[in-house]
């Protein structure tokens, strides 16, 4: 549209567009989009003012005239459809919703996009696709046929896992337990409610850590009224509001401020937009909409499901040129824009890592297709910032844990568990596990003194340390440990270890044991970090820990460390035990019970493997 327009009166040109002119800034009134209207993705419009203004007289009359226009056209409606006089025409009303709520979009109440692990089934899915990449393999792998028949040889005891869970579940119903079923359903935030949290979100300075979002461009949707205004906006806008509105409640449900917020209803109705969205020509908030619906459904037990997202995510990062310095066409001359592009980047890059090096598949993103630059915001320097609570600035990124522990991950992933990696010589892959080793204890010792993981994971450690820790701090001394225990644990990965197995490289099986029992060691410092919201993000780290030892444990039975690990392991599951009871009502969390029990039957295993060698013994 020709942004020109009439002169209003004075004389004077009408120097904005209609966005700019109702935020009251500045317009670079640039075509076919300003700037203000690009970031925000909404169409740059130029309404000419009136020429003439009309008078209270005539503007009556002419919304006397409209009102007797549409009562004529309801009764024509009435009498077609031949409705009785107290009914109203739903054709009619539904073409002119006038609150989100009344929309058509939203999924039947009894459909749940948002999976709920405080009901059984749901905890018992999760739980069992968390073990299949903790150690043991699928059901029918050889991965799972090797420990279960290992436990056998080592303890005379038969134990296969799916045997096993289904007593779990008998147990708990035989016991008197609930799991609550929540079915929720689809809800629009209020505006106020959007509004507060993109204030939020700009004043805590949340950027840092999750910089999911552009606040400016969240703003610019708000002012532009995309949320009353469905039929004419675009669905990524919309659902790009809603999931952020989802997370921000989410993550600080605590604040007194979010109190009456309902962050899963909200993630239901960002979930049911999903189809409209992937049918658009991606932008920037497309990018950001189905970000925030992954980073909200991950920590919630089922990875699985937040996948195909991050999948979506890549190839719409891709599209825009995101995997590159220079971006694409699109945000050149645009430098704000593509750093929050870059910014986006490697939050996605994060989570691919992850999941790669947890599942053992190839990533989405390949590091030879990308700039691996790290932001220039980043911090690097060493810092305490990483670890402790501190005041958070949008002007420097943090994220949820250190970026440098994915770009160790690819190379984990690359040089030890790929394909090629596997095919290697036990010379070759007994340098590549020094060579990992050397650039994990160099990231270690760039960190504060203070802060290097090997401070916490003991129980002498001082209960400062771990004072004004914060959940960040805490991700990225397990991702240590994680990365540590992966390295050298290369050196048998499909098989249960045996000492024959680790002759090439002694050491690695004393430093896979080692970092298994600092993961744990460390959960039982901060276990007041354990809570139902943040189960399944340590749920990895602790169920990949307990398996590692306990697999040390049935092999060496006679070691000096036998019964110190034996209490390691009764401690962790101590961390569950309240939680596995059930309240008064008998209400209990199911991945606390499952997770309870499986590591009391590990400790019953391991012990039982003490005794047989003992009686082995005797009869020689």
């Amino acid at each position: 549209m020709e942004p020109t327009s009439a002169a209003p009166r004075g004389g004077k040109l009408k120097s904005a567009c209609d966005l700019c002119r109702t935020r009251k800034i500045r317009c670079d009134r640039v075509q076919p989009a300003c700037e203000n209207c690009h970031l925000a993705g909404l169409p740059c419009t130029f309404t000419p003012p009136p020429t003439q203004r009309k008078g209270i007289k005539q503007e009556l009359a002419d919304s006397q005239a409209r009102v007797e226009e549409l009562e004529a056209a309801l009764r024509a409606a009435r009498e077609s459809t031949g409705h009785s006089e107290n009914l109203i025409s739903g054709p009619l009303v539904r073409s002119f919703p006038s609150t989100p709520e009344s929309l058509a979009v939203q999924p039947p109440p009894n459909v749940n996009f948002v999976p709920d692990t405080h009901f059984l089934d749901a905890a018992l899915a999760a739980f069992r696709w968390h073990l299949e990449y903790c150690g043991l393999g699928s059901a029918l792998s050889t991965t799972r046929a090797a420990f279960s028949s290992e436990i056998q040889r080592r303890t005379g005891c038969p134990f296969d896992l799916d045997d096993f869970i289904s007593d779990l579940v008998e147990s708990f119903h035989s016991r008197g337990l609930k799991s609550t079923r929540l079915t929720t359903t689809a809800k629009w935030p209020p505006v106020s409610l959007v509004q507060q949290c993109v204030k939020y979100y700009a004043k805590s300075g949340l950027y840092s850590l999750f910089p999911f979002a552009d606040a400016d461009a969240l703003q610019m949707l708000l002012d532009a009224g995309v949320l009353s205004h469905p039929q004419s906006t675009r669905a990524a806008n919309r659902a790009c509001l809603i999931a952020f509105t989802a997370n921000i409640t989410q993550m600080h449900r605590h604040d007194p401020a979010f109190s009456d917020a309902e962050p899963d209803a909200y993630a239901q109705a960002a979930l049911s937009l999903l189809p409209e969205v992937l049918m658009e020509t991606p932008d920037l908030r497309t990018l950001e909409a189905v970000k925030m619906m992954a980073v909200y459904i991950c920590p919630l037990g089922q990875p699985q499901s937040a996948e195909p997202l991050l999948g979506i995510a890549v190839q719409v990062l891709y599209n825009l040129g995101g995997h590159k310095v220079r971006a694409s066409p699109e945000f050149q001359g645009r430098p704000q824009h593509n750093q929050h592009l870059r910014a986006l980047f490697w939050l996605c890059y994060g989570m691919d890592k992850e999941f790669s090096i947890r599942k053992g598949q190839p990533p989405l993103l390949n590091d030879a297709d990308c700039d691996l630059d790290l932001p220039a915001k980043y911090v690097l320097k060493p810092s305490e910032n990483h670890f402790y609570f501190k005041p958070l600035s949008s002007k420097e990124l943090l994220y949820p844990s250190d970026l440098r522990f994915g770009l160790l991950k690819t190379k984990i992933f690359r040089l030890l568990y790929s394909r090629e990696g596997q095919a290697h010589s036990e010379a070759r892959r007994l340098q590549l596990i020094r060579e990992l080793d050397d650039e994990l204890s160099a990231l270690k010792m760039e960190y504060p003194v203070e802060c290097r993981p090997d401070a916490f994971a003991t129980r002498s450690a001082p209960d400062y340390l771990f004072h004004d820790l914060s959940i960040r701090g805490v991700s990225i001394h397990l991702e240590y440990y994680y990365c540590l225990g992966k390295i050298h644990g290369a050196s048998d990965f499909h098989n249960i270890p045996t000492m024959q197995s680790w002759s090439p490289l002694p050491s690695s099986a004393e430093i896979c044991y080692e970092a298994a029992r600092s993961t744990l060691i460390y959960m039982t410092r901060v276990q007041h970090y354990v809570n139902y919201h943040t189960f399944w993000i340590h749920a990895q780290f602790i169920l990949t820990a307990t398996i590692t030892l306990f697999r040390f444990l049935i092999m060496m039975p006679h070691a000096s460390t036998f019964t110190r690990d034996i209490q390691i392991l009764e401690d962790v599951a101590a961390i569950f035990a309240q939680y596995s009871t059930g309240g008064k009502d008998g209400n209990c969390f199911p991945p606390f019970y499952l997770t309870y029990y499986f590591i009391q039957k590990l400790i019953f295993l391991a012990k039982r493997s003490l005794s047989r060698s003992m009686e082995r013994q005797e009869k020689c």
